[in-house]
């Protein structure tokens, strides 16, 4: 399927299912192979998703994109917020909690899937910076907003948040429509990581890999989030409960 046949099949659900005028995000009138134009339209069909069944079907990857896309449906729920307003993004409102030494295994395991993906790249200046594999430190409550300005960034930082989200576009053969999606997978959340994981059966294939963010996406369906302040430790936050 060309990628303008996808955008246009993408406008034709929202008009399909009367949303086309009802969100400020999704931009149905942009050219038709614009990636920015399909911002926002996952959230036009909370809280369930249901009207995008089928949307993958013409791709070989069709059943595991669907099967990640309705996990993340599920995990944020209803997008009501107490106060009457509507959730802009996919935000896990009511999570269920995890034993701090799961919450510790999957961030490590996390890390060891970026390594892994980073070497199936060919960054392995990428891989060996996270080997051995930094320190996971587990704590509780609200995460400190992360470093802004660059003289606050560790090595580490600049490393995993802003190299490893960028591994994905290194890998080789995998279909367009994934860089496509990008832009729309990302704002369903503005977290990257969380984008890879939902698009991930289109790379899987060609890195070679069987899923190197599934223990990320464990930790954010728990509302875990991570920051990274020193050279060898990440740091994940529980939240309060």
């Amino acid at each position: 399927m060309a990628t303008t046949e996808f955008v246009e099949r993408c406008r034709d659900l929202a008009a399909q299912a009367g949303l086309a005028a009802s969100t400020d995000q999704y931009d149905p009138s942009g050219p038709p192979s614009d990636a920015d134009s399909l911002i926002g339209f996952f959230q036009m069909f909370r809280p369930d998703g249901n009207a995008l069944q089928g949307l993958f079907k013409r791709f070989d990857e069709g059943e595991s994109l669907e099967i990640r896309l309705q996990k993340l449906y599920q995990v944020a729920g209803n997008d009501r917020r107490p106060d009457g307003g509507r959730d802009a993004y996919f935000i896990v409102r009511a999570p269920v909690p995890l034993p701090p030494e799961q919450a510790e295994h999957h961030a490590t395991v996390w890390i060891e899937g970026l390594r892994e993906l980073a070497s199936a790249v060919g960054r392995d200046e990428i891989a060996e910076r996270l080997t051995p594999t930094p320190e996971v430190r587990v704590l509780e409550g609200i995460p400190p907003k992360p470093p802004k300005h660059p003289h606050e960034k560790s090595g580490l930082y600049q490393v995993v948040a802003e190299q490893c989200v960028q591994l994905t576009s290194q890998v080789a053969g995998a279909d367009e429509h994934a860089e496509l999606l990008k832009p729309a997978y990302y704002f369903t959340a503005c977290d990257p990581m969380l984008r890879d994981y939902l698009l991930w059966p289109f790379y899987a294939g060609h890195a070679g890999l069987d899923d190197p963010l599934h223990s990320y996406f464990v930790l954010w369906s728990h509302g875990i989030k991570y920051r990274i302040f020193s050279e060898e430790r990440v740091d994940v936050y529980l939240p309060r409960h």
